[in-house]
């Protein structure tokens, strides 16, 4: 009596663990989750590299870009000529 009750507990301890355990199936869905979500970060981050990039080559001495160039004097020295009209928006953030 006693073996088949016992063997019966180590089977349900060892479903139990496959399942729950640090290593079972719903840590691996985890791990899944948790990988795909790093996998569109990354997707996003490289976007990014690449539009920078591309923004620093258009700096470069030999494929100078002069509108990039002006624009950025503007912004960062606030220059405007006399008969520019300036209209200022509010940054919004990027969830609205």
């Amino acid at each position: 009596m006693l073996g088949p009750v016992l063997g019966l507990l180590i089977f349900a301890y060892f479903i139990y663990h496959s399942i729950e355990g640090d290593r079972g199936l719903l840590a691996w869905r985890n791990v899944n989750l948790r990988i795909g979500e790093a996998e569109l970060r990354l997707s996003e981050l490289e976007k990014e590299r690449r539009e920078l990039e591309a923004r620093v080559l258009r700096l470069h001495p030999q494929s100078l870009d002069v509108d990039l160039i002006e624009e950025q004097g503007r912004r960062l020295l606030s220059f405007s000529y006399e008969n520019e009209l300036i209209i200022l928006f509010d940054k919004m953030d990027k969830n609205s």
